[in-house]
C-alpha cells in the first residue's frame, strides 16, 4: 500500500508541475522544427521529401517514451499492431498481417541495418542503441523485399563515431519491480578505425499472479550485446563489421481465463463450467476456479527461451559520385518453449515447441547521384535459409484426460499416459531478386518514380508426426493403440495409424496421411509507380500504385487435413497478393509546422490465414479476398522554441469480400459446407473486418523542453493514445471484443541543457487500462466437455519508472 501511495503522490506532483510549465511555455517566440531524416527510399532524405506514408521515431523519442521493443510502437504509431500469443506473434499494418503458424513469413517485413529478419518471433527482441525506427505503411516490395506486402519496419542502429562518446541509461519500475540497464561507448581506435560497443540487460518480475505456482508472471530476462567496427580501407572505401548476440527469455504468460459458460453436453458434466468440471470432477487445483479478469491466473507454468546471433559486413565504395554498397549477413535464431496450452492449473496436456532458423543473405545496391533529370537505385539480392521446427503435445501420467477418456471408453485412457504427439517440419528456401527504382524528372516540379522487383524463390518442405513416449522412444506394446486415442480425441493424425488395421485406415482417410512433402517455385514481379508533384516549395503531393506478393509455403502445425481432400493438399498454401492505390501529401508551414496525409485503397487476394481446428491445432489456408481503405494524417507544430505539439490519426475500413473458410467459435453454428457432404464445417465471415483492426486510432503528443536556471532544462512529455473497438479473436467471438479505450503516458525530466545527464520520472498507461490483446476458445473445453470458455491475453496496467541517463 505504501508503494502505491508513493506512486500516486509522484504522479500528482508531476502532473501539477507539467501543467504549470506548459502554461508558462506557450508564449510567442521563434520556433523551428527539427528535421527528421529517413532512409525509406534508400537515400537519406527528410521525412517531408519522402512520398510514402510513414512514421519515424528518432532515438530521443524512443528513450523518452521507454520503448523497449517493436510491440511498444503500437501506442505511438496508428495502424500498427503487434501482440504476443501463446505460440506465436501477430504483426499488422493497416489491418494486414500473418496468422499463427511458424511456417508463415511476415507480411510486415522487419529490416535492421538493411538485413531482413523474417521470423515473427524475432520481433520480440529488445531494442538497443538505435538511431531511429521507421514504420512504412503499404506494400514496400522494391527496396524492402518480396514479402513486405503490408509494410515494413526499417530499424537503424547507432553507428561508430569520429569522436569519443557514450552513454549509460538505468531505469527502474516501482509498481511491478522491473529494471533495465543499457549503455554504449563509441569512438576512434586509430585515424582509420572506429568502434562502438553497446549492451542491454532487463529483469522484470511480471504483473499477473499465478495462483497455482504462487509467483508473478510473466517474468522476463533479456540481454543483448552488439559490437561494431568501421574501417576506412581507402579514402573512398569503408567496411562496417557488426556482431550481435543476445537472449530474451520469458517465464509465464499474461493469460487469464474468462467467459465460462455451463456445459451443454449431455451426461454427468451438463450444467457445469469447465473449471468446475476440472476441480470437482477430476480433483484439479482449486485455483482453476478463478475465471474472472482480476490480474490472477491458474497455470502449471510456461516459458519461452530465445537466442539470437547476427554477423554482418557492409562494404561501401564511393565510386565517383556513385555509391556501391554490399551487405552480407549471417543470422541464427532459435527458441525453446513450453506452453501450458490448456491455459489452466489442471494437469491436462503440455505443448512444447522448438524452432531453429539459419539464414545467409547478401545484397549489392548501387545508388546514383541525383542528376537534374533523373537518378536511380538498383541492386541484386540473394538469400538462403534452413528452417527446422519441432513440437510435442504431451500427456503426462497424472493428466485428467486419462480418467476422462476412461469414463467414456473404459481402458482407452490407459493407453496415453506419458505419451506425446511429436511433430517435425522443415523448409529449405532460396531467393534470388533483382530490383531497381528510377526517378525521372521530365519537367520542373514533376517526378515519376518507376520501380520493380523480380524475385525467384524455391522452397522444399516436409512434415511428419508420430506418437511416441516422453523420451521420444517407440510406444510399448501396452500402449500400441494410443495413436487411435490421439486421432479420435484430438483430431491428430500420425504415422502410427498405418499399422493399426482398418481403424487406423479409417482415421487416415478422415484426418490425412503422413509424412507429407512438397516443393514450390515462384517467380513474381512487383511493380511500384509514383507520380510526385512539388506543388510549391512547401507542398509535395504524390499518387502511387504498387503490387506486392508474400510467398507461399508449407503448413507446419496442422494436426489434420480439415476440409482439404488430402493432407498433401492441406500441407501447401499459396502466396498472397496486395494491390495498393494511394494519394498523399507533405505540407510544411514555414519552419514551425508540418502536416502529412495519405488516403489508400488496398485489394488483397488469397490472404494467408491460420484456422483453429476446434480442438488443438491450426490449419493454414488462403482467404479469398479482402479490401482495405483508409486515411492517415500526422503533423507537428513548434508552438514555441520550447514547446511542440504533434499527433497522428488513422481511419481504416477493412472488409473481407470473400471469406468462407473461417473457423467458428464454440457455440456458433457452422454455415459453410466446403466438402460437399451436406454437413457445414466452417463459418462465412465475408463482410467482417480482420482481427485486431481498429476503425480509428490516434496519438496526441505535447513535448516541452524549458530552460529553468543556471543552464538547466526541464522536460515534460505527454502522449495520449486512443483506439476504437476491435475483435481480439480470429473467430470473431463476441465475448472477445475489446471496447474503445485511451491510454496516457507522461514523462517529467530535468538535466543540463548540454545533455550531459538527465533524471526523469516516466509514467506509462496512467489510465491503468488492462486491455484484451488476443484471445480464443479454451482448447478441449468445448470440443471435449461441451463447456465454452475463453483464454485471453491482457496488457500491463499502470507503471511508474525512474530513469537516469549520463552521456559523455
Amino acid at each position: 500500500m505504501a508503494k502505491t501511495n508513493f506512486a500516486k503522490r509522484l504522479l500528482v506532483s508531476s502532473s501539477l508541475i507539467g501543467g504549470a510549465i506548459t502554461a508558462q511555455a506557450i508564449t510567442p517566440a521563434m520556433a523551428q522544427l527539427d528535421q527528421i531524416v529517413v532512409t525509406a527510399q534508400s537515400r537519406a532524405k527528410g521525412l517531408q521529401d519522402t512520398p510514402i506514408s510513414l512514421s519515424a521515431l528518432p532515438a530521443e523519442k524512443i528513450t523518452e517514451t521507454g520503448i523497449q521493443k517493436s510491440e511498444d510502437l503500437q501506442f505511438l504509431v496508428p495502424n500498427f499492431t503487434m501482440t504476443e500469443t501463446g505460440i506465436a506473434t501477430n504483426l499488422f499494418i493497416r489491418g494486414i498481417g500473418s496468422g499463427i503458424n511458424q511456417a508463415f513469413e511476415q507480411s510486415v517485413a522487419t529490416y535492421i541495418d538493411g538485413v531482413h529478419y523474417p521470423r515473427a518471433q524475432q520481433t520480440r527482441s529488445p531494442f538497443l542503441d538505435l538511431e531511429r525506427v521507421e514504420v512504412l505503411r503499404g506494400p514496400q516490395a522494391i527496396l524492402f523485399g518480396k514479402n513486405a506486402v503490408a509494410g515494413a519496419l526499417n530499424i537503424t542502429t547507432a553507428k561508430p563515431t569520429e569522436e569519443f562518446e557514450g552513454y549509460f541509461l538505468g531505469s527502474y519500475e516501482f509498481m511491478d519491480e522491473e529494471y533495465i540497464l543499457e549503455g554504449a561507448v563509441s569512438g576512434p581506435i586509430t585515424d582509420r578505425i572506429r568502434m562502438r560497443l553497446s549492451g542491454r540487460y532487463r529483469d522484470a518480475n511480471g504483473y499477473v499472479e499465478n495462483l497455482t505456482l504462487d509467483r508473478m508472471e510473466p517474468q522476463r530476462e533479456d540481454w543483448l550485446i552488439r559490437g561494431q567496427v568501421e574501417i576506412d580501407l581507402a579514402d573512398n572505401f569503408q567496411a562496417l563489421f557488426k556482431a550481435e548476440i543476445g537472449e530474451f527469455d520469458v517465464m509465464g504468460r499474461h493469460i487469464e481465463v474468462i467467459g465460462e459458460q455451463p456445459s451443454i453436453a449431455p451426461g454427468p458434466f451438463n450444467g457445469l463450467t469447465f473449471s468446475q468440471i476440472l476441480a470437482g470432477g477430476f480433483g484439479a487445483s482449486p485455483t482453476v476456479l478463478n475465471t474472472t479478469f482480476d490480474g490472477k491466473r491458474s497455470s502449471n507454468g510456461d516459458f519461452s527461451y530465445n537466442d539470437t546471433t547476427t554477423y554482418s559486413a557492409a562494404l561501401t565504395w564511393d565510386a565517383g559520385d556513385f555509391e556501391i554498397r554490399s551487405t552480407t549477413a549471417y543470422q541464427n535464431f532459435d527458441y525453446n518453449e513450453l506452453c501450458d496450452c490448456d491455459f489452466t492449473g489442471a494437469v491436462v496436456f503440455d505443448a512444447l515447441l522448438q524452432e531453429e532458423y539459419t539464414q545467409w543473405s547478401s545484397e549489392l545496391r548501387v545508388t546514383s547521384p541525383v542528376y537534374d533529370h533523373y537518378d536511380f537505385v538498383a541492386g541484386l539480392y540473394w538469400q538462403t535459409s534452413d528452417h527446422d521446427y519441432f513440437d510435442q503435445i504431451a500427456v503426462p501420467a497424472n493428466s485428467i484426460l486419462i480418467p476422462a477418456i476412461n469414463a467414456v471408453s473404459p481402458g482407452a485412457g490407459n493407453l496415453v499416459p506419458d505419451t506425446q504427439a511429436s511433430r517435425q517440419a522443415t523448409t529449405d528456401g532460396d531467393i534470388y531478386s533483382a530490383f531497381a527504382q528510377v526517378n525521372l524528372r521530365p519537367m520542373d516540379r514533376i517526378e515519376l518514380q518507376l520501380g520493380g522487383r523480380l524475385s525467384h524463390e524455391k522452397k522444399d518442405g516436409t512434415r511428419t508426426l508420430s506418437i511416441v513416449d516422453l523420451d521420444f522412444q517407440p510406444l510399448s506394446m501396452a500402449q500400441f493403440g494410443a495413436p487411435l486415442v490421439y486421432a479420435n480425441l484430438f483430431g491428430i493424425t500420425s504415422t502410427n495409424l498405418a499399422n493399426l488395421g482398418p481403424t487406423g485406415a479409417f482415421f487416415i482417410s478422415t484426418l490425412g496421411e503422413l509424412p507429407v512433402a512438397g516443393s514450390l517455385k515462384e517467380t513474381r514481379f512487383s511493380p511500384d509507380i509514383k507520380l510526385v508533384f512539388d506543388a510549391t516549395d512547401d507542398l509535395l503531393l504524390y499518387a502511387s500504385w504498387a503490387r506486392g506478393y508474400k510467398s507461399g509455403g508449407f503448413d507446419f502445425r496442422a494436426n489434420n487435413k480439415l476440409v482439404s481432400p488430402t493432407l498433401a493438399d492441406a500441407f501447401q498454401f499459396g502466396d498472397e497478393q496486395a494491390t495498393n492505390y494511394e494519394v498523399g501529401g507533405k505540407l510544411s508551414i514555414g519552419s514551425t509546422a508540418e502536416i502529412n496525409f495519405a488516403a489508400f485503397y488496398t485489394k488483397f487476394e488469397d490472404l494467408q490465414i491460420s484456422i483453429f481446428d476446434g480442438v488443438l491445432g491450426f490449419n493454414v489456408g488462403n482467404a479469398a479476398a479482402a479490401e482495405i481503405m483508409g486515411v492517415e494524417v500526422d503533423g507537428r507544430w513548434a508552438v514555441t522554441d520550447f514547446f511542440t505539439l504533434s499527433g497522428s490519426a488513422a481511419y481504416t475500413d477493412f472488409e473481407f469480400t470473400d471469406f468462407r473458410n473461417g473457423q467458428c467459435y464454440f457455440g456458433r453454428t457452422p454455415d459453410v459446407d466446403l466438402t460437399g457432404d451436406n454437413i457445414p464445417e466452417l463459418c462465412d465471415y465475408t463482410g467482417n473486418s480482420n482481427q485486431l483492426v481498429s476503425e480509428f486510432q490516434g496519438v496526441l503528443t505535447a513535448d516541452l523542453h524549458y530552460p529553468v536556471f543556471n543552464g538547466y532544462e526541464l522536460s515534460y512529455v505527454t502522449d495520449l493514445f486512443y483506439t476504437s473497438e476491435y475483435d481480439a479473436s480470429s473467430t470473431y467471438d463476441p465475448a472477445l471484443v475489446q471496447d474503445a479505450y485511451a491510454t496516457l503516458n507522461m514523462r517529467l525530466g530535468i538535466g543540463p541543457e548540454n545533455g550531459g545527464w538527465d533524471l526523469a520520472l516516466l509514467a506509462k498507461n496512467l489510465t491503468d487500462k488492462q486491455v484484451l490483446q488476443y484471445g480464443g476458445d479454451l482448447p478441449l473445453a468445448g470440443s471435449t466437455f461441451g463447456a465454452k470458455g475463453n483464454y485471453s491475453f491482457f496488457s500491463q496496467g499502470r507503471t511508474l519508472w525512474v530513469q537516469a541517463q549520463v552521456r559523455f
